[in-house]
Formats: structure tokens, C-alpha cells, sequence
């Protein structure tokens, strides 16, 4: 994809926006198979909701609330982030001594970057616990994985014979930690391909999952601005179980690896959850992200890792366009680089897009938008073309405002310390 050049004037933004919008349109028509046409002029084009029996739709949310009351779990101790959770009870399948679980939780990272002797207590110590709570499995699909919880929690699983298969990166498979997954029988698979497997997902005994942005290191755990969210969802841990076959068995990467997602729609309790992985959908997954933008009535907010892709960027300056407020936080590091869509936004032209860079002396590794603050898209999806084309990735979209509203405290504190470059 050729990089977009700065525009010169708001008429040039417009006009792109507008036949953005359209190529979209005729995208989500095609991805929501018999929907009508959506009718309207040009400026609203870009922000109508498409709907159709069956599907998902945006203005019917705030009538889906669960019944069950938001609120923060205890912290374990020392741990480096924050934590959210929607409680409910064990499932009637589970023994009557079982524990209440919850629907999900959402970890954010608080960022320290301590020394490498004092990181300690952090979301790999939580992870790692959970892992070893499993009865008879537990995949993980790591980019990076130096973890060392995590990774003497893989080891001890495999000694008293749970189930462990672990897929990692080419990359990264000269870490002592793959190293020592190997050294005690684990098999690691590796893609072995110059583009990314990228996922960062754990399944723990077919019901639990964990994803997020947040690598499975100590520096994205202690350094990096990350988010990490764990479902109890044997629905949603299917979906997971499925691209965990295709590249732990199959060997199948990247544009190779079969569309088969069991279920890319599903209901976690009553709240509504798109899941989709990258790059094998027939319909890319950059057009399922920009469809979700171009339905913003009220607002969007994003914080970025690497943005450099036009549909994305256009979609919410059209939206801006239309009156919408954006604002976007980018990781500093290579915001003005080439092909980012940072110096394009500051650029625009319009009052309404607010553009700043992170203040993360070290990194902000987020990939998050939220629209009108009852959808959240997030997961280790870039938003660039070779997330969309070529890496291994995973990302969900939740449609609630509770959740969401997490997100959007999330992205209040990061606005707070970051700044225009």
C-alpha cells in the first residue's frame, strides 16, 4: 500500500474520507451478507449502523447491561497493575466446592520498569498461577516469551502431566526460556517464516483465555503500557483452541492458515463479542476494524503501538470530518516515521482530532480503539499492513459500555501524561 502523503487542505480530507466510507460500506455489505443498503448522503454515510437480523447492532447495547454490578477485584499483592472484574457464579457443570469465577477481567499495566532483581508480583506471577490451577491443558502462543513464572509454571504443568504446547516466534526462539521449555520435553513450535507470529494468548483447560497486547517478557510487564484480559468463555476459548491447532499441528502460518473460526460472533453472558483473526479472513481484518470506526456517532479514542494504515486513519478523519471528536495517543517512538499516520492527523486540519504522543519514557504498546464508550477493539492487531497481510494475529470487540468504560479510564490516565510532539 503506497503511503499517504500529508494533506494540504481539509478539502483533500474530505474527499478521501468520503470515498473511503464507500469502500467500507460495500465491505461491511459484503462481510453482513443480505443486509439493505443503507440510505443517507455522503457526510453521513460514514457513521451509519448497519444492521441485520442475527447480528450484532451497536444502538441496541445499553439495553443489554448485564445485571451483575462492575466492580474492582482485590489486587494480589504488590502487583504492577490494575485490575477490573465482573463477578458471577460458578457454572452449574462445576463441583459444589468450585469457586465464583468471573466473566472476565482486565489487567492494565502500570509501568515502573524497576530492576530486572525487583520485578516481582507482576500480571505474569497472576497468569502463571492460573496456568497452574489447570486440570489437563494449557497452550500459549507467545511472540515473546522470557516470562520466568510463566515459564516454570509450563515446566512444573508438563512434569505432573497436563498437557502443554507452546508456539513462539522464529525470532525469539533463541531465548534461554524456549531453551528451557525444550530441555524438560515441552515441544515449542516455531513458524519459521520472516513475518511475525504475533499472538499473545493463553487457554487454560478448554474455558479459560488470556489476551491482550501485552507480550509474555518482563519488560512489557514491567516497562510497557499494556493491556491483558482474562474470559471464562468455553465458546471463546474454541475460537482460541482452533488457530492453536492450525499452528501447533498443522504447521499452517499467515496467509496460509485456513479460515475456520468456530464462532467470530458470540454472547459472553449478555454482553456481545466479535473475534477474528488475522491474516486469513476472506474479508480483511483491517475493514472489520475500519467497520466498527465508521459506525462512531459520538466518539473515538484510540492509543496506538504503530498506526500506519490509511483505511483506519481515513475512516476516523471521516468521521472527524462529520463532527465526530478523535483522540489518539501514538508510542513516540517512530510516530513521525515513515508511513504513520501521527503527522497526517496533526495535520488535517480539524479542530476536533486531538493527536498527542505517549509519556512512556519506555514504551506504550496499547492497540485499542473505543467507539462512543460501549466498544472496545483491542488485542495484538497493529493497525498496519503487515498485520493485516502477513502476521499471525488476534484481536476481540466487545460491544458494552461497562467494559468499555474501563478502557476509556485506561486511556484517560494515558492521556494525562502524554503530550503533543
Amino acid at each position: 500500500m503506497a503511503t499517504k502523503k500529508k494533506p494540504k487542505k481539509n478539502q483533500t480530507v474530505t474527499t478521501i474520507a468520503v470515498i473511503i466510507a464507500i469502500v467500507l460500506l460495500i465491505a461491511a455489505a459484503f462481510f453482513d451478507e443480505g443486509e439493505d443498503s443503507p440510505a443517507g448522503t455522503m457526510r453521513d454515510v460514514a457513521g451509519v449502523l448497519l444492521t441485520t437480523e442475527g447480528q450484532i447492532d451497536s444502538s441496541q447495547i445499553l439495553s443489554r447491561q448485564p445485571a451483575l454490578t462492575p466492580q474492582s477485584t482485590a489486587q494480589p499483592a504488590q502487583t504492577n497493575a490494575t485490575v477490573f472484574a465482573i463477578p458471577t457464579m460458578a457454572p452449574t457443570s462445576a463441583p459444589a466446592s468450585a469457586p465464583a469465577t468471573n466473566l472476565y477481567q482486565i489487567y492494565f499495566t502500570t509501568p515502573t520498569c524497576p530492576a530486572i532483581t525487583e520485578r516481582t508480583g507482576g500480571v505474569d506471577n497472576i497468569i502463571a498461577d492460573d496456568m497452574l490451577r489447570a486440570q489437563s491443558k494449557v497452550d500459549i502462543a507467545a511472540f515473546d516469551l522470557d516470562s520466568e513464572p510463566m515459564t516454570a509454571a509450563l515446566i512444573a504443568l508438563q512434569a505432573r502431566g497436563v498437557r502443554v504446547r507452546v508456539v513462539t516466534d522464529t525470532d525469539n526462539v533463541e531465548l534461554e526460556s524456549i531453551a528451557q521449555l525444550r530441555r524438560n520435553q515441552i515441544t515449542v513450535v516455531e513458524d519459521e517464516r520472516s513475518a511475525f507470529m504475533h499472538n499473545k494468548f493463553v487457554i487454560i483447560d478448554d474455558r479459560y483465555v488470556w489476551m491482550g497486547s501485552m507480550n509474555f517478557t518482563t519488560n512489557d510487564v514491567y516497562c510497557n503500557n499494556n493491556n491483558i484480559v482474562r474470559f471464562d468463555a468455553p465458546a471463546l476459548a474454541a475460537n482460541y483452541s482452533a488457530e492453536m491447532d492450525e499452528m501447533y499441528i498443522d504447521r499452517s502460518f499467515g496467509p496460509q492458515s485456513p479460515e475456520n473460526t468456530p464462532q467470530e460472533k458470540l454472547m459472553l453472558g449478555e454482553i456481545a463479542i466479535e473475534n477474528y483473526f488475522a491474516p486469513e479472513r476472506e474479508l480483511e481484518l483491517i475493514n472489520v476494524i475500519a467497520r466498527t470506526v465508521v459506525r462512531a456517532n459520538q466518539e473515538i479514542l484510540f492509543m496506538a503501538f504503530s498506526f500506519t494504515n490509511e483505511t483506519i486513519g481515513e475512516a476516523m478523519l471521516g468521521r472527524a470530518d462529520g463532527g465526530i471528536p478523535v483522540r489518539g495517543i501514538f508510542e513516540k517512538t517512530g510516530a513521525k516515521g515513515t508511513g504513520s499516520y501521527y503527522p497526517v492527523m496533526r495535520g488535517a486540519g480539524l479542530a476536533n482530532v486531538e493527536i498527542q504522543v505517549d509519556g512512556n519514557p519506555r514504551i506504550l504498546h496499547h492497540k485499542v480503539i473505543i467507539v462512543d464508550r460501549k466498544t472496545v477493539v483491542f488485542g495484538s492487531f497493529n493497525f498496519s499492513a503487515n498485520a493485516n497481510r502477513s502476521n499471525d494475529e488476534n484481536i476481540i470487540i466487545v460491544h458494552d459500555p461497562v467494559f468499555a468504560n474501563y478502557f476509556v479510564k485506561e486511556f484517560e490516565a494515558r492521556w494525562a501524561e502524554a503530550k503533543p510532539e
